[in-house]
């Protein structure tokens, strides 16, 4: 019964993660102008500190266990939405890339090239930190590591601001920001 249960949260995991993927495709971006538009802000700090290994560590070891295991699913959770959010901006800047690469100047050309290899990698990484986020939410204890997705992110934000940069300097710095 146990393993009807798992198998199940998993396939339904499985489709979440696939619509996610699905829902990202239907915002055209056409611009940079777009990105206030279609990107989602991403508290990066707030993120790091729901998926933080010692932060985990200290809650376990300050709170009982079911106050450990409520408070953790509700992190995840938390977590989860920043993922999410996450995914969905990768998807933004991978359409962004993808219309970019045939730039005629080569150094924008190559910065979307980049940023479309950053973003597919974040969009795939994503759909898997997902579906552990829900796996941990349905088993606590679970041990999973986070830290790539938020690092990946990061380079994929590196990679827009640069390739905004490029083509509007004066822009840059507020795509970091949206991101």
């Amino acid at each position: 019964m146990t393993f009807v249960f798992i198998a199940l949260v998993l396939l339904l995991l499985v489709a979440f993660g696939l619509l996610a993927i699905a829902r990202g495709h239907r915002h055209a971006v056409s611009g940079l102008d777009d990105l206030s538009l279609k990107t989602r802000a991403v508290d990066l700090a707030a993120f790091q500190n729901l998926i933080d290994p010692a932060e985990t560590r200290f809650l376990r070891s300050s709170l009982k266990l079911g106050e450990f295991h409520a408070v953790q699913r509700e992190r995840m959770l938390a977590a989860a939405e920043y993922v999410q959010r996450i995914q969905h901006n990768a998807g933004v800047l991978l359409q962004l890339g993808q219309s970019a690469r045939l730039n005629p100047d080569p150094q924008v050309a190559t910065a979307a090239q980049a940023m479309v290899e950053r973003a597919a990698r974040v969009r795939l990484l994503s759909t898997i930190v997902l579906f552990k986020l829900y796996a941990q939410y349905v088993i606590p204890w679970l041990p999973f590591a986070f830290e790539r997705i938020f690092q990946d992110y990061q380079r994929l934000t590196e990679a827009a601001v640069l390739f905004t940069r490029l083509q509007r300097p004066a822009f840059a710095g507020r795509v970091g920001a949206m991101l």
